[in-house]
């Protein structure tokens, strides 16, 4: 059986269900420290401006991208910084950060995080470090792959939003 994620050997992997291409890196992976929701836009800049892997289309993923990337079966993982399981593909990069940012904000006031360990998400604060980074992504998501996904269940203790 053919695999669904292919290490590219230049720091990218690309997801064959979904059509997307991801870093196999993520924020926590590069500096070693958890990002607010504008760093995260920078260092979205800062990969364009440098073509990284001869790219210059990254972008912060949507939450339906980041969920694409979650294994609800649990039969896949890899160990975040805290040696707590991350359910990804173990082609990503172990010893990242468990939430990523999205492109889902209301506003400057909260942006949509995804948790790799629960499946879960909701809206925090923009300025809020607590244990987020971004794993950029580049590409089109498969509208089949899309529609595949199913509803988010609200992560505990964070605000629930239908918009955006």
């Amino acid at each position: 059986m053919e695999e669904r994620f292919v290490d590219n050997g230049d720091g990218t992997v690309t997801d064959r269900k979904s059509k997307l291409m991801w870093m196999q890196d993520d924020s926590y992976n590069l500096f070693r420290r958890f990002l607010v929701y504008n760093a995260a836009k920078k260092l979205m800049a800062k990969m364009n401006e440098e073509s990284f892997a001869g790219h210059s289309d990254w972008r912060v993923p949507s939450k339906e991208e980041a969920h694409s990337l979650y294994y609800r079966e649990k039969e896949k993982s890899i160990m975040d910084k805290y040696e707590m399981a991350l359910y990804i593909d173990p082609v990503f990069t172990a010893g990242c950060g468990y939430d990523t940012w999205t492109s889902n904000s209301r506003g400057r006031i909260t942006a949509y995080v995804f948790s790799f360990a629960s499946g879960t998400g909701g809206h925090k604060e923009v300025d809020d470090t607590l244990d987020t980074s971004v794993r950029l992504v580049r590409g089109t998501m498969d509208e089949t792959a899309k529609a595949a996904l199913g509803k988010i269940p609200p992560k505990r203790g964070m605000m629930i939003s239908e918009q955006r």
